[in-house]
Formats: structure tokens, C-alpha cells, sequence
């Protein structure tokens, strides 16, 4: 792949960004409730029965350093 062939870096940075939303609202710690629900009957859903303070902060640090890079990606 040559340079002439890549993409602007304003379409890669944007759609890296969505990812990176996309990310953050999956790990938000806040949908632990419903993702406990829908795992149910999972061994998931079972690991997550058992510890869920370790997954919690599991999740809170996913969300923390998605949302993060989220916010750098479309600050510039």
C-alpha cells in the first residue's frame, strides 16, 4: 500500500473515534445490571455472578481509557 492509498486522516481519526464510543457505552460500568441479564445461564454470566466487584472495575477501567480516547480523538 502506498501513500497515495490510504485515507485521509480525518475519515481514519473519525472512525476511530466511533469505535472508541462504541467501546465506552458497551463497558459503561453502568449497564453491569443488564449485561448480568443477558449473560444469564452463561459460564460468562456465571463468572460474573461470582465476582462481580472485580468485573466492575474491570469495566470502569475499560470505560475510563475508551472515553478518554474517544475525547482525544475528536478534540483536534
Amino acid at each position: 500500500m502506498t501513500n497515495n492509498e490510504r485515507e485521509p486522516t480525518e475519515v481514519s481519526r473519525s472512525r476511530n473515534g466511533y469505535l472508541w464510543g462504541i467501546l465506552a457505552v458497551l463497558s459503561c460500568p453502568c449497564h453491569l445490571p443488564i449485561l448480568a441479564i443477558v449473560l444469564a445461564g452463561t459460564s460468562a454470566g456465571a463468572f460474573l455472578g461470582e465476582h462481580w466487584v472485580i468485573v466492575g472495575i474491570a469495566l470502569t477501567g475499560l470505560f475510563v481509557l475508551s472515553l478518554s480516547r474517544l475525547l482525544r480523538a475528536f478534540s483536534k
